[in-house]
């Protein structure tokens, strides 16, 4: 009789992120610090886009992109346009809820989830802590316009349903979809 395979899983539910779809790590750097030596305040954002980079990686990931085309202007969105021919989304707003602070070299862990997907909307919640004792530093919240088009032609679209099927496979029965 095969030996059984232990479950990995259960101890990373026991992790506070364990509810996101998609983390990623980061390391705190000293241009991240203020002059308190603490992360700015501001430098949260640019940790919630690392964590809107690594979902549209696993996106990319799930669409059958290989690495290396789905590293390709990742920044950009590059993965979503290849993926599904020509959209891309832009953010239109964000909240941040600061817990507590972090500090020089401490890991990071990212997590990131959307919760709904309304018409050309797409909301998403993000949650920041400090990997070996598990703070919480911040909470977020974030909402995107999808836009289709090119150069000077943006404009809103609906979300492809392309990204909507995949989002669906990550988030499971919690994404609320409007169409």
């Amino acid at each position: 009789m095969p030996a059984k395979k232990a479950e990995p899983v259960a101890a990373e539910k026991k992790m506070p992120w364990h509810e996101f779809s998609v983390t990623v790590e980061t390391v705190v750097r000293w241009r991240d610090l203020d002059s308190y030596n603490h992360i700015n305040n501001s430098v949260y954002l640019n940790y919630f886009e690392e964590g809107r980079i690594a979902y549209l990686y696993k996106i990319a990931e799930l669409a059958g992109l290989k690495p290396a085309a789905s590293h390709e202007g990742a920044a950009s969105g590059q993965p979503l346009k290849a993926a599904f021919d020509g959209f891309s989304s832009t953010l239109t707003k964000t909240e941040v809820e600061y817990k507590g602070q972090g500090f020089l070299h401490e890991t990071l862990v990212i997590g990131i989830r959307y919760t709904a997907v309304r018409k050309i909307f797409m909301e998403a919640e993000y949650g920041i802590w400090v990997k070996d004792d598990k703070r919480l530093l911040a909470r977020g919240k974030s909402v995107q316009v999808a836009i289709g088009g090119s150069g000077k032609d943006f404009k809103p679209t609906r979300v492809n349903e392309k990204f909507i099927e995949f989002a669906q496979k990550l988030e499971g029965d919690r994404l609320i979809v409007v169409r």
